[in-house]
Order: structure tokens, then C-alpha cells, then sequence
């Protein structure tokens, strides 16, 4: 005869069980849509706590069932310890993410995932055919993961404090963390005081799975909240850019159209070849000036309606034929220099390649402030699942008060500018779109340098 507090706690599970499954697809629905990293280790974790309820619940049906030594209790143990530990690991891969503490290196996450087994495959084999050792079992198998998650729960919510103040989703989800930590380091020290001299009399009544359940239900609504909410800040900053996109470019070709529509009037009245010949050179500058912001406009929109096309290219074979093409016979040019592994491959978007070496690199140029002895320099080095790349010149450079507004859509740093100011912006919105990153550092009148991370996109 099962006991009626045991019923209680297998319906307590199953129920944190259906709630896990529920918010994982639904976060997996989120990521397919946004592809936003920390959406894909929330929506696992989940799924991992998903498992380690339903395991729990049939663990807790074989202790009824089965002997101690039976391999399928042994099995279903082993499972449901390994996916607790995996809960917390992407839980905190996530909110790692989200609060862009740092990025997360997926070299050491791979090698924590495999980690994990073996030490699971420990805490199940202590004491495992033991009928005396019931409460060291226990402590084992539960005891350290709620140490663990505890631990995690708190670091967690520290990394969410720093942006609490973006809205309320990331405030539910900051208090559940610091409640569920707490508990759980609760759970811990139960466990812990059977098997110890610890003088602890608390207990984990059998309705506590209750209060689980409701901090997990908080936990996964301040998440829905938080995606609804990451969804209408995009949102504000696509109109915002909207509403510049077509004040900026309209005036960007009327711009052109107008000073063509004076010159036409001036050759009208002209009796002189020469000026007429002037003026048809400044016809042609003008004319080029609008087809360049066309032809941005175009790869803007090409960019955010185009899904990632992912080959192969070797780096340095990319750069050297983007800066050939680049270069005027006519004139002194930047030499070139490119360090590193001249074999080094990346799986990326070609296209978007393209957009990236084509602007700083023709920014390099365009920019070099006359000098006899301009340089690029271009560094490429292995990273982790991907490579990086620094491309510095020791151009005209770019004034610090500027530096924060380079990626702005039409913004300009120097009057003097003859660019569309859509350059950099489509730079970092390719990179955006390749899951990269991009930081500039620059001094006025002695360059710039690019320090760009591009994953491999397998």
C-alpha cells in the first residue's frame, strides 16, 4: 500500500513535469522565431527538467516496486540525476546569455555536459544495494544537486540583478531565482544533517513540492514575459528606425536630384565647353552619390528578409580579393598586411562576408588621410567555434565622442563624409545576423581598429 503523503509528492512531480514541458515548447517556439541564444538553453533546461520530474516520479514508483539493486531502478536514477545537473547548467547558459555577463564558451559548457556523466554515474553507485543506507542514497542523489542548483540559483540571479530595471519578466524571474535558491540550499542542509553531526531539525514536509511548483510557474511566466517584452523593444527600435530609414533616404536622393536639377539650369545658360564639362562631372558625382544609396538601401533590405546561405571560405583569400576589387590604380593606396594561418576556414554567409570586408575595408581606404605610409593590418586568429578577426589602419581615425553612434542606421561621424552612413550599420546588422560581435577602438589622426568574432555557422 502506497502511503498517501508518497501519492501526494508523485502528483507534486508530475505536475512540475507538465509545467516544464509546457514552457519549453514554448520557448522553443520563441527561438525558432527570434533564434536568440539564451531562448535555445532556457527551452533545454527545461526539457531537462521535464525529464527529471518524470523520472523522479518513476523512481519513486520503483521504490515500491522493484529491489534496491534492480539496473532499471539503477537506470532511471542514473537519468534523472544527470538531467537535474543539465537543468542547472543551461538555466545558468542562459541567463548568462541574456544578461551578457560574457559570452558563454561552449567549449567548456560541451565539457561540464560530459562531465556531468560520470560523476552522475558516482552519486547513483554509492550505496546502491545498501538497505541501511537509505538516507546517504538520498543525500547523493539529491542532496549535492540541490547544493549545486542553489549555489547556481543565486549566481544567477546576481548576473539578472544587473538588469532588472529592463521590465517586469526579468523581475519575476529574478525573485523566483533568489527563492529557489534558497530552497533548494534548504533541501540540502535536510539532507545533509542525517548523515552528519550537523544539528539541523529541519525537515521537507511533503506538501513542499507545492511551493516548487510555484516559483517554477513564476519562473517560466517571467520568461514568457521577457520574450514578449525583449519582442516589443525590437519592435519600438524597428519603427524608430523606420521612421529615419525613410526621412534619411528620401533626403539622401533628393539631395543629389536637386543639385542636378540646378547644374541642368546653369549648362542651359553656359557658352563655354569646358564649364559645361565641369558641370557634367558634377552631374555624374551626383548621380553616383544616389546610386550608392540605392544600392545600400537594396542590401539592407536583402540582408533582413534573406535567411543565412552557410559555405566554407578561407579568410584570407576573402580579404585580399575584397581589397583588390577595392583599390583606385589612379591613386596611393594603403599596403596591405594580413596575419595568421592563411589556410584558417570559417563556415559562414558569403554574402554577408562581402558586406562586412567591404565597408571597413573600404572605409580603410577611403579614410587613410593621404599619408605615404597607410597600412592595413589585418590579424586572424583561431576563437572559440569560430575565428576573429582585427583589422586596423592608421587612417584619419574617429573621434571617441563618435565611437558609441558609428553603427547608427545614416549616421555620420565627419561632415566631410561622402558615404551613405548606412556602411557601418549593415556591418553590424551581417553580424547580428551571424550571431557575432563587434567592438572598435579608434584615436583621432592616428586610426581605427575593427576586433570582429564570427562563429563557425555549421
Amino acid at each position: 500500500m502506497i502511503p498517501e503523503p508518497v501519492k501526494v509528492v508523485f502528483v507534486q512531480y508530475a505536475v512540475q513535469g507538465l509545467l516544464a514541458l509546457v514552457v519549453m515548447l514554448i520557448l522553443r517556439k520563441f527561438f525558432r522565431q527570434y533564434r536568440n541564444d539564451f531562448f535555445d538553453y532556457w527551452s533545454w533546461s527545461w526539457l531537462a527538467l521535464f525529464v527529471n520530474m518524470i523520472g523522479s516520479c518513476v523512481a519513486l514508483a520503483n521504490a515500491f516496486l522493484l529491489p534496491l539493486d534492480h539496473p532499471v531502478r539503477l537506470f532511471v536514477s542514473f537519468i534523472t540525476v544527470v538531467a537535474g545537473f543539465l537543468q542547472i547548467l543551461w538555466l545558468y547558459a542562459g541567463t548568462r546569455e541574456i544578461s551578457r555577463t560574457k559570452e558563454i564558451n561552449r567549449k567548456y559548457l560541451r565539457a561540464i555536459t560530459i562531465l556531468i556523466i560520470p560523476i552522475s554515474l558516482l552519486l547513483v553507485a554509492l550505496n546502491y544495494n545498501d538497505p541501511d543506507a537509505g538516507e546517504f542514497r538520498i543525500f547523493y542523489r539529491v542532496g549535492i544537486r540541490s547544493l549545486v542548483a542553489g549555489l547556481l540559483f543565486i549566481v544567477c540571479s546576481k548576473m539578472l540583478w544587473k538588469i532588472a530595471k529592463t521590465g517586469i519578466g526579468i523581475r519575476f524571474i529574478l525573485f523566483s531565482f533568489i527563492a529557489y535558491g534558497l530552497l533548494q540550499i534548504n533541501y540540502f542542509v535536510v539532507v545533509l544533517s542525517p548523515v552528519s553531526l550537523l544539528p539541523y531539525n529541519g525537515e521537507i514536509p511533503y506538501y513542499m513540492g507545492a511551493v516548487d511548483i510555484l516559483l517554477q510557474a513564476l519562473m517560466g511566466l517571467g520568461m514568457i514575459i521577457s520574450v514578449l517584452e525583449i519582442e516589443q523593444h525590437n519592435l519600438k527600435k524597428a519603427n524608430t528606425e523606420l521612421d529615419t530609414f525613410l526621412y534619411r533616404s528620401s533626403h539622401d536622393l533628393r539631395s543629389p536630384l536637386t543639385t542636378i536639377s540646378g547644374i541642368i539650369s546653369a549648362i542651359r545658360h553656359a557658352d563655354d565647353d569646358e564649364k559645361v564639362k565641369e558641370y557634367l562631372v558634377a552631374i555624374e558625382d551626383r548621380v553616383l552619390q544616389a546610386d550608392n544609396v540605392i544600392r545600400d538601401i537594396i542590401t539592407l533590405r536583402k540582408a533582413q528578409k534573406e535567411d543565412l546561405a552557410i559555405s566554407e571560405v578561407t579568410l584570407e583569400k576573402e580579404i585580399k580579393a575584397e581589397f583588390s576589387t577595392l583599390l583606385d590604380p589612379n591613386i596611393a593606396q594603403p599596403k596591405l598586411t594580413i596575419y595568421g594561418d592563411e589556410n584558417l576556414t570559417l563556415h559562414t554567409d558569403p554574402t554577408r562576408l562581402h558586406t562586412i570586408l567591404t565597408n571597413i575595408l573600404g572605409n580603410s581606404i577611403r579614410y587613410h588621410d593621404g599619408k605615404s605610409d597607410a597600412e592595413i593590418n589585418v590579424k586572424i586568429t583561431p576563437a572559440e567555434d569560430g575565428l576573429k578577426l582585427e583589422i586596423s589602419d592608421n587612417g584619419a581615425g574617429i573621434d571617441k565622442k563618435h565611437l558609441p553612434k558609428i553603427f547608427d542606421m545614416f549616421y555620420r561621424a565627419s561632415k566631410s563624409s561622402n558615404g551613405t552612413g548606412l556602411g557601418l550599420y549593415l556591418v553590424k546588422d551581417a553580424i547580428d545576423h551571424m550571431e557575432g560581435s563587434i567592438e572598435v577602438s579608434s584615436q583621432k589622426g592616428k586610426g581605427t581598429t575593427f576586433s570582429i568574432y564570427l562563429p563557425n555557422l555549421k
